[in-house]
């Protein structure tokens, strides 16, 4: 990793310490009874949990999507708790789980350490249900840590050449991909940038006015939103992946206007085990557009495979 890297890198996590006490005594702290904090050697994660209303259920982990946090998930909490365990994190220099500040945001630096997380709040044989590049992550480590994880539920994840079409999509100019101009850029930018980010990618229009005012009262209070650095540094072409063992369950919404169209069938690289749904009226966050519908597709197909 070159030293402007390096550097850029720190405009994100340098005032980790101190984002880490302000976030867990802070408002990222009260929004919501069920928020909780766990610590490792390099990250706090700040993360959601609410138990099934059914006993011996199994657990699904979701993974909020920035400028997503875990306020928006309301609605799927009261919907998945009928049948499932349910947890919603927040990946390292995003929302509000900070990080040390010599947090590198590599691939498998972020990875190994979001392991250290699923495997002591999760548990083994959990249900991975994660979105866009936090799905790679996913299938990184059903690969190797396969079990922590029975069932992969990939939403919006393409596989590595997509997030390569994705990211030079949404990053024409390269700006992102500057370091510490890209992480200066994106600080400034971000307010301005979920609405435009919203009316793009979410297909039930609807919902648009609610995420973008959970997202700006996150933002106000100081949710991170770490795109330049996950563009120059976890994000790389040369990301290598082993087919997972477990099936998978791949969930497109056609409604999201920030994906390339080809990037729809692109997980199905990831192995011979997956089996595609599309949605053609929802976008990049189904579960959140219409979590009833994604709740019932989830379950028709797990209780297909019993």
């Amino acid at each position: 990793m070159g030293f402007l890297t390096k550097l850029g890198l720190r405009v994100d996590t340098g005032n980790g310490p101190k984002l880490k006490r302000q976030f867990r005594t802070g408002w990222p702290a009260q929004t919501r009874e069920e928020i909780k904090f766990f610590e490792t050697p390099k990250v706090q994660y700040r993360y959601r949990e609410r138990p099934a209303a059914i006993s011996d259920a199994q657990t699904i982990v979701f993974s909020a999507d920035p400028p997503v946090t875990l306020e928006v998930y309301d609605e799927l909490f009261d919907i998945f708790s009928q049948r499932y365990r349910v947890i919603v994190v927040e990946f390292a220099t995003m929302g509000f789980s900070a990080t040390n500040a010599d947090f590198g945001c590599g691939f498998r630096e972020a990875n190994d350490d979001l392991v250290l997380f699923l495997r002591a709040v999760a548990g083994p044989g959990a249900i991975w249900a994660f979105s866009c590049v936090a799905g790679l992550a996913a299938v990184d480590l059903a690969a190797r840590h396969p079990e922590l994880c029975s069932q992969l539920i990939l939403m919006q994840t393409g596989d590595v050449a997509a997030f390569d079409r994705w990211k030079k999509s949404r990053d024409t100019k390269g700006l992102l991909g500057r370091p510490i101009i890209g992480q200066l850029a994106m600080k400034k930018i971000a307010p301005k940038r979920v609405s435009d980010w919203y009316n793009l990618s979410v297909g039930k229009t609807s919902k648009i006015d609610h995420f973008c005012a959970c997202a700006s009262e996150a933002l106000s209070h100081g949710a991170l939103w770490s795109l330049a650095s996950a563009f120059q540094v976890y994000m790389t072409p040369s990301i290598m992946l082993a087919p997972p063992p477990q099936p998978i369950l791949s969930l497109w919404g056609r409604k999201d206007g920030s994906h390339p169209q080809e990037n729809e069938l692109s997980s199905r690289s990831f192995s011979d085990k997956v089996t595609q749904v599309s949605f053609d009226n929802l976008g990049h966050f189904s579960e959140l557009e219409d979590p009833m519908r994604v709740y019932n597709t989830i379950g028709h197909y797990l209780d297909q495979r019993a």
